[in-house]
């Protein structure tokens, strides 16, 4: 069994030596308050500086991002609000060490040095009343300031919260806005070049935007050209079947029966002529406006860059497979056409290599075209020679044995005439004249059209590109001047120091509430030593003793 412990004989004691127990009570609780009265008072004046938390990002990109807290799970939004409390102390730990930084006190003892009491010489003897805390779960700091004077206590406190806030900002929010302070010239720089882009595509839209103008007039010649073709073709045909009726009806009077077979020949010969003469003009023509469009797409790459280049690739793959997929197109055997791989065929080809190979397309058709101009003024000068009719000798009256006819003789007369087809050339030379000046005029406005066009595609990016730089500094601009209210200020003095009215120290009761207890501790300690050495607990007796042993 467990031993119980008799505390009568500890209160036993206890009450046998009560008096000793208050009188020590009475004694150091009065040596406490006597002490506390004659100590001079010191008086604690505190002042607040609160840490802000609102702050502005900013930048010169044009999108923003928010994610609430709610788009965060638990875990993640956990972190991230303990690591922003981590910071927040961090940051206040920071600043608390910066409250007894000599450059405030300096500037504090030049504010409050005519009011410092007596031995206050120097800006340092200010820093051993100085003291800073944090209270707990606080963006705050809190100043205190000590002294005998409150008025004084309160008025270095002032001071000091202020030259703390100044110091505060100074270091931490000085760089803030540093990068952007030129972005106001750099908002009206971009204003000017962009009215000075719209000015331009303004100007070109009520100047020089003729495309539209010149389409139409290209849709026209080209148009004009067409009909022209087709009556030089019809007028031809017309010449020819005038003349070739004349001479059926001559050769119908006069031999008719002679020539019945050879006329049959001639009708085939006449119909192979008509349709070789107008299948060169068609071939030809075909070729003028393939070369055309080569022109133009060589143009294009010649004022174009690598950038245009693969489009350009595609434009010429498709070209190409036109002049060759046309009926009327180049003669493969004209063409030689070397490719060292199957890398010929990419679009992904440069702009040397694009030239190269169009350049001999070019010079290929320009050869054709050239052998199909030989070839007409050959069938030109052959039916200006009637040698296309040559089978008509057969017909001579020599041949048919009818010089004494009267047929005969009328062909002998008209052996040397030409009948109407001297009017053939007069008509083919001024409608190729007309036709050749058309063309050219067609090309011009074609290279005019393109050239219009990029420079109105160059002015109207011009324009949108100044407005977005306007527009991106001009919103920037209106965020900094949101922004400077706040930006910059870390910290902000929000509590005035007032004199206080009781003094912080000494504080009389509860010293002498201290010095009583300590009082009691001490009794009952010598309450228990004394009874152990056996001394008398009565007052006198003790006294006694006391006395007798000294």
């Amino acid at each position: 069994m467990e031993e119980e412990i008799d505390l009568s004989q500890y209160i036993d004691v206890l009450i046998r030596w009560w008096w000793l127990i208050a009188l020590g009570a009475v004694v150091v609780g009065g040596v406490a308050f006597l002490v506390s009265m004659i100590l001079p008072p010191t008086y604690e004046a505190r002042a607040g500086v609160v840490m802000l938390k609102s702050k502005v990002e900013l930048s010169l990109g044009s999108g923003f991002q928010s994610v609430a807290d709610t788009d965060l799970g638990f875990t993640e939004a956990a972190a991230q609000s303990q690591a922003l409390i981590e910071r927040t102390k961090q940051r206040l730990n920071s600043m608390l060490g910066i409250v007894s930084s000599g450059a405030i006190a300096k500037e504090v003892f030049d504010e409050v040095k005519d009011i410092l009491p007596e031995g206050t010489e120097k800006p340092s003897d200010l820093l051993p009343h100085v003291s800073a805390e944090i209270p707990e779960d606080s963006d705050t700091i809190q100043i205190i300031v000590s002294y005998s004077d409150p008025e004084v206590a309160a008025a270095v406190a002032n001071a000091w919260g202020r030259a703390f806030e100044k110091q505060v900002n100074t270091i931490y929010g000085e760089a803030a806005l540093s990068p952007f302070a030129d972005i106001h010239e750099q908002v009206q720089a971009a204003k000017t070049e962009y009215e000075r882009a719209q000015e331009a595509w303004v100007n070109f839209l009520a100047n020089e935007d003729k495309i539209d103008e010149l389409q139409r007039q290209i849709e026209e010649e080209e148009a004009i050209i067409a009909e022209l073709r087709t009556g030089r073709q019809e007028d031809v045909s017309t010449v020819v079947d005038s003349q070739v009726d004349l001479q059926k009806r001559l050769f119908n009077t006069s031999v008719a029966s002679e020539v019945s077979a050879n006329l049959a020949v001639y009708e085939h010969q006449k119909s192979m002529w008509l349709h070789e003469f107008e299948r060169n003009y068609s071939r030809k023509q075909d070729l003028e406006d393939l070369l055309d469009i080569a022109l133009l797409m060589r143009q294009q790459l010649v004022d174009g860059d690598e950038a245009g280049a693969a489009t350009t690739g595609l434009a010429l793959l498709a070209f190409k497979s036109r002049v060759f997929g046309t009926a009327s197109g180049l003669p493969f055997e004209k063409l030689e056409l070397q490719m060292e791989s199957v890398d010929g065929l990419s679009p992904n080809r440069s702009v040397e290599e694009q030239l190269a190979d169009l350049d001999g397309l070019i010079a290929a058709m320009r050869e054709e075209i050239d052998n199909l101009d030989a070839a007409i003024e050959e069938q030109t000068n052959e039916l200006d020679q009637r040698e296309s009719f040559s089978f008509l000798e057969s017909l001579t009256p020599e041949q048919l044995d009818v010089a004494d006819a009267p047929s005969g003789q009328m062909l002998q007369r008209m052996k040397d005439w030409q009948g109407v087809l001297s009017y053939s050339s007069l008509l083919n030379e001024s409608l190729t004249q007309e036709i050749e000046q058309l063309e050219e005029h067609v090309r011009y406005l074609k290279s005019e059209v393109v050239r219009l066009s990029g420079l109105k595609d160059t002015l109207k990016k011009e324009r949108d590109l100044a407005w977005s730089a306007y527009n991106n500094l001009l919103s920037k601009e209106q965020e900094i001047e949101v922004a400077t209210a706040t930006e910059g200020t870390e910290v902000r003095f929000a509590s005035p120091a007032l004199p206080p009215a009781e003094p912080a120290s000494p504080k009389r009761m509860l010293n002498t509430a201290v010095g009583l207890a300590l009082g009691l501790m001490m009794g009952v300690f010598g309450a228990f030593l004394f009874d152990y050495l056996g001394m008398e607990s009565k007052p006198r007796q003790f006294w006694k003793q006391v006395m007798g042993k000294a």
